[in-house]
């Protein structure tokens, strides 16, 4: 006689031999163990990032003793986590040790080769030490890393900034060129081009950049001090004390003396 199945047990001519669970026993039994395993590995990962968390809530207290007792912890205690060797680098920066925090963050892109936020943060402190060439090596590795996105722009400004600072208009032009052609909506990137466009006296384009920098943040007290200077080069009188008067009134007192000379009359 053939055996027959039926929840709960097998039937070979009314002699149980065995049973088999019960679908709905079965998947509660597997629900059970699957809730346990998730509740266990979250537990543990939550006691393992203990120590981090507590160093990043005392980093944004200004605490910054305090989160390197945690962070030291936190990287003795998850070697392999990069999270925590970029906070410890991070909070090094705060208290001035730059050599530690470059240690940090040499570790790190030896474990994360692509972590662009490293990278922003090693060419600071490239900087910070002097050495603007492995500053600018980061740099341009974050540019080649991520086409467009947050790090990127913030890279683009940096290298156009370090650009201007050594006089070199036609460098930080195309960096700042780059940026706005990814980054439209930035209306910081739209300011920086035209002061540079101001400095190499192309007036008119620098003119258009910075109004444009105003149309996308009316708050930009930057751009309404550099537009007044190249109203008032242009000899519009009342359009640069009108943009001086801007800049002044969302606080840049830098343009009171020139407010006091060009528009106190």
């Amino acid at each position: 006689m053939e055996p027959t199945l039926q929840a709960g047990r097998t039937d070979f001519s009314n002699n149980r031999i065995g049973t088999i669970p019960e679908p709905s026993r079965t998947t509660a039994v597997m629900k059970h163990w699957t809730i346990l395993l998730f509740l266990g590995f979250t537990l543990s990962a939550i006691a393992q990032d203990e120590p981090l968390l507590a160093g990043m809530s005392a980093m944004r207290k200004a605490d910054h003793a305090a989160a390197a007792v945690a962070l030291d912890k936190a990287v003795a205690e998850a070697p392999n986590n990069a999270k925590t060797w970029y906070y410890r680098a991070v909070n090094k920066m705060a208290l001035g040790d730059n050599d530690g925090a470059l240690r940090d963050l040499d570790h790190l892109l030896t474990m994360e080769p692509r972590d662009v936020h490293a990278m922003l943060r090693r060419a600071e402190v490239h900087a910070v030490l002097g050495d603007k060439e492995k500053a600018t090596t980061d740099l341009y590795r974050v540019v080649g890393t991520h086409a467009n996105g947050p790090a990127t722009e913030q890279a683009l400004s940096e290298l156009g900034h370090m650009a201007m600072a050594a006089q070199d208009i036609p460098g930080a032009l195309g960096h700042y060129d780059h940026l706005v052609e990814i980054a439209g909506y930035n209306a910081m990137a739209w300011c920086d081009r035209g002061i540079a466009r101001s400095v190499a006296h192309d007036d008119d384009r620098a003119i258009a950049d910075l109004e444009k920098a105003i149309d996308l943040d009316p708050t930009l007290d930057k751009a309404y001090g550099a537009l007044a200077v190249l109203y008032f080069r242009q000899g519009r009188k009342q359009e640069g004390c009108y943009a001086l008067q801007q800049a002044r009134d969302l606080g840049d007192r830098s343009v009171d003396e020139l407010l006091l000379l060009r528009c106190d009359q």
